[in-house]
């Protein structure tokens, strides 16, 4: 009886001295783009800089401040709406249509109208 005693208090000093003080980890966050988030919208300022780059950055300059008879677009006023608008239709020597994907031209649109 003695020797259970003992090896029952010696198997819950070990348990005891090996859990509990360790507080539960958790999962670890799955990547997601960061976004921002603005009167205009939300939007992923990566993934518009990006589309910037490739569409727009030839004519208006790589950090929007226009070339040339092509206007800045840094402090517009134009609203996410008139940004689609405008990159759908087209608007002065401007050709409409050079955003193909309908969700990436939405995040251009609020990323611009944020600037």
């Amino acid at each position: 009886m003695k020797k259970l005693l003992t090896a029952l208090f010696g198997a819950a000093l070990i348990l005891a001295a090996c859990g509990g003080d360790e507080p539960a980890k958790e999962p670890a966050p799955t990547e997601t783009p960061a976004t921002d988030e603005t009167a205009a919208g939300a939007y992923d300022a990566a993934a518009a800089e990006s589309t910037y780059k490739q569409s727009c950055a030839m004519c208006h300059g790589g950090n929007l401040e226009g070339q040339g008879s092509n206007p800045a677009l840094v402090g517009t006023g134009l609203s996410k709406d008139d940004v689609v608008a405008i990159l759908t239709e087209g608007q002065g020597a401007m050709p409409g249509g050079l955003v193909k994907d309908q969700a990436e031209l939405e995040n251009l649109a609020a990323w611009v109208a944020a600037q």
